[in-house]
């Protein structure tokens, strides 16, 4: 074996020639090579000025954006969610003279608000949300930073209803016909009933002033917030000052002289004084005839149905029971005054049917009550036929006569059976149990007034009559300039660090490349 080692060795020849040299990826003299070695030599020796201008390119990119939002900053909007709770009248519908229309019945029935109705049962004017009354009531209850008006105001409220699910679904898919060219779809959105909700969203904008002026008051957030709530409470006056029937019942009891008026008399004035107490009660809404007093316990149906059991258990049962017996303290005075009172609702009646015969002739001889106005479409004049408010008013006026009219008939007809009744029968001296039971029924009957009047006083200071709606506290974001901008401050933030620092490579590069340029020029000149 070491022969043929010493073989092998021989033949391999001899110096430099015998070294194995192994070069990886090694340039040519002439080729372009780039040092990273000194490249982040550069990149360190440079470290103290390029600090400072990263530093710089961050402090651009930071405030850049806050110079920006100068220009392009939108102001700040509150808003707030607006809720009706009232009760409304069922209307229905009534044909007078041939004519239909939608009204209040005498006896309405009430239910709770689902749309945009006021509580009369016809539509709300939100418009009045931005009227004068409303405005400056809300104006005079705040001290501002800067002054503004109620016509700058005005300017920077906007309305916005919301459709119930069902219209908007349905005019989601008519403006999609609408869209597809659908000639059929344009009509039927124009003929559609929209139906809204009871709810709708009132935004107050902020920077006060004209349209055309560049420099416009600002209120603080705060302030813009306590602003819209103020609105929205003097909208709230103003449907309670405008709706709200807060009238108490009439003293019908006090004035009546049971010592010195004839005792039918007495009770006929006790009669229709509870009745007139219970028509009262009984047009307020079952949301009032179902409040609670803290006080009593009772609700206002509990004093109707007292004031119901005491007129037909004491006052009735003693009315039929003097006029049965004709019990009376001067017979002669009290046909007398009876007589008297006939003719007088014979003398009303006469007036009130020559009343009815003028508003008859004046409807059969109008010729004004319908206006026709032409428009034309494809060639053919189409007319819509309107009534006149003059109309209108004669209508009502005629309706009321009417009833004027019935309840005078009524009334004639009780004193004529009254007065033959009292006439062919023998007069009874009042005893002294009739006395004491007529003092009993005016002394209960005053007691149930006041009673009544005083449940419908704390009624009336409850929510149930000076709350007409709910308004949600003013929610908007506080756009500060700082708060507005810090995501655009972070990104200008990083990309001025990464622009620093690609500048800051660029700078240790850069004398790789001068370095091969004077290689180059060198090897020119020596060519």
């Amino acid at each position: 074996m070491q022969n043929n080692e010493k073989q092998d060795n021989n033949l391999l020849p001899e110096g430099n020639s015998r070294q194995i040299q192994v070069m990886l990826n090694q340039p040519e003299d002439n080729e372009e090579t780039i040092d990273l070695g000194r490249v982040f030599r550069n990149f360190k020796q440079k470290r103290r000025l390029y600090a400072w201008v990263l530093i710089l390119c961050m402090t651009v990119g930071v405030c850049t954006p806050l110079l920006m939002y100068q220009f392009t900053k939108t102001p700040l909007t509150v808003s707030s969610v607006v809720t009706l709770r009232y009760e409304k009248p069922v209307l229905v519908q009534k044909t007078v003279n041939g004519k239909t229309e939608w009204v209040i019945p005498e006896d309405p029935e009430y239910k709770p608000v689902s749309d945009l109705s006021a509580p009369d049962g016809k539509p709300l004017d939100l418009s009045q949300i931005t009227s004068a009354y409303v405005l400056q009531t809300a104006l005079n209850r705040l001290t501002l930073s800067a002054p503004i008006t109620a016509s700058q105001l005005a300017m920077n409220i906007s309305i916005r209803t919301l459709l119930t699910d069902e219209s908007r679904r349905i005019k989601e898919s008519l403006e999609g016909l609408a869209e597809a060219k659908n000639t059929d779809a344009y009509k039927q959105l124009q003929d559609a009933e929209m139906t809204y909700q009871n709810r709708f969203v009132v935004t107050l904008t902020n920077g006060f002033g004209s349209e055309d002026s560049k420099n416009k008051v600002e209120l603080q957030s705060n302030e813009l917030s306590q602003l819209l709530d103020q609105v929205l409470t003097a909208y709230n006056l103003y449907l309670v000052r405008t709706y709200a029937d807060i009238k108490l019942p009439g003293d019908a009891f006090s004035i009546i002289d049971t010592e010195n008026l004839d005792i039918m008399d007495s009770l006929d004035q006790i009669q229709t004084g509870l009745q007139d107490l219970y028509d009262y009660c009984n047009e307020k809404t079952d949301m009032v005839k179902e409040y609670r007093s803290w006080r009593t316990g009772h609700t206002l149906q509990d004093w109707m149905e007292m004031l119901d059991t005491f007129r037909r258990g004491n006052v009735d049962y003693l009315y039929a029971m003097v006029e049965e017996n004709a019990v009376t303290r001067d017979k002669v005075a009290l046909l007398n005054s009876w007589k008297y009172l006939l003719q007088q609702a014979k003398n009303e009646l006469e007036e009130t049917n020559e009343n009815i015969a003028e508003t008859k002739r004046i409807l059969a001889t109008y010729k004004n009550d319908e206006v026709f106005i032409s428009m034309q479409e494809n060639d053919v004049a189409k007319y819509a036929l309107s009534v006149s408010d003059y109309y209108d008013d004669l209508i009502l006026k005629q309706t009321k006569l009417y009833d004027q009219a019935a309840k005078l008939n009524t009334k004639i007809l009780n004193y004529e059976e009254r007065i033959k009744k009292f006439e062919t029968a023998k007069a009874t001296e009042v005893t002294p149990e009739i006395e004491e039971e007529l003092a009993r029924c005016a002394a209960e009957a005053q007691s149930l007034y006041s009673d009544i009047r005083d449940h419908m006083s704390e009624v009336f200071q409850s929510s149930l009559y000076t709350t007409y709606e709910d308004h949600s506290a003013a929610q908007g974001r506080e756009q500060s300039f700082l708060a507005a901008s810090t995501k655009n401050m972070i990104i200008g933030g990083v990309a001025g660090a990464v622009i620093a620092l690609a500048i800051w490579f660029l700078a240790a590069l850069a004398p790789e490349f001068s370095k091969k340029e004077k290689i180059d020029e060198k090897e020119g000149a020596a060519k």
